[in-house]
């Protein structure tokens, strides 16, 4: 419980003395006034003195107080400025993280962007430079190809000139075996077959080269069969003749030689009589 206080309120009432009493009237309500007036301003001393004795009171109480709430809000204040200062020091590192992961994520997809970009600008100028290289050895092919079988049609027209070569060293041949005392016509020959072989030789350096036809093995793409006949000595698709020379022009057949085929020895036709298989049967 509050302690109380107990205010001692001195006061003074001056007696006045009195004269002699009078039985007038007027007299006793003027002394009775003056009473009045006298406890009131008693009352209002007492009540002013409570006044300041109660505020006083209540000042040397609630001075400690304040005190101490001034304490407490210089403390509170000082933490909570402690916590503020914390959380805005790990808001901006969490912020800076932040903004370093996303400049990290930025950066990693700036790189990866010049990366596929470098990347598809590679494969494209691979691509480019394959195109050209093909393009470049298919040229080269078709002109080597060209350039290979530039002189086609003139070879081609030398061959029939070969021929004739060969027709008369054949004719001359036979004409220098039937008549052995003419020299010159031997002489003849011998020339002739030496010019054939200059001719063969300056066609060759520019790829016409003669096809194997006799005793070689029937070839579809280099011979032409113009017949087929039996023979026993020659095993099948061995070519027996030439009957004209066939021609390569590098890789490919100018001419395809005249051929005839072996079919291998002729089959020969038995003829099977048949057996009389009618028999008596014997009876008991």
């Amino acid at each position: 419980m509050a302690d109380v206080k107990e205010i001692h309120i001195e006061t003074k009432i001056e007696e006045t003395e009195k004269t002699e009493t009078s039985p007038d009237n007027d007299a006793g309500k003027g002394e009775e006034k003056t009473f009045v007036i006298r406890m009131r301003e008693i009352a209002e001393t007492a009540f002013d003195t409570v006044k300041s004795e109660v505020k006083k009171g209540i000042e040397d109480r609630t001075s400690p107080v304040e005190e101490t709430a001034a304490n407490l809000t210089s403390k509170v204040k000082e933490e909570v400025e402690m916590i503020v200062q914390r959380v805005h020091e790990q808001y901006e590192a969490e912020r800076e993280e932040l903004f370093r992961t996303e400049l990290e994520k930025e950066v990693a997809a700036a790189v990866q962007h010049i990366h596929d970009e470098y990347k598809a600008e590679r494969d494209l100028l691979l691509r480019t430079a394959a195109e050209a290289e093909n393009t470049k050895k298919r040229m080269e092919t078709d002109y080597q190809r060209k350039l290979k079988f530039a002189n086609e049609e003139i070879l081609e027209g030398m061959v029939p000139v070969l021929d004739s070569f060969e027709a008369a060293i054949k004719s001359v041949s036979k004409k220098v075996e039937t008549d052995d005392g003419s020299p010159d016509l031997a002489t003849f020959n011998e020339g002739v077959q030496l010019v054939h072989k200059q001719l063969l030789s300056a066609l060759k350096t520019h790829g016409l080269t003669p096809i194997e036809a006799a005793g070689e093995t029937f070839d579809p793409y280099r011979h032409e069969a113009l017949m087929a006949v039996a023979s026993d000595e020659i095993p099948a698709d061995k070519v027996i003749e030439e009957f004209r020379r066939g021609y390569m022009l590098h890789t490919r057949v100018l001419r395809a030689s005249q051929v005839v085929v072996s079919q291998g020895p002729a089959e020969e036709e038995v003829n099977e009589e048949p057996e009389d298989s009618d028999t008596a049967d014997d009876t008991e």
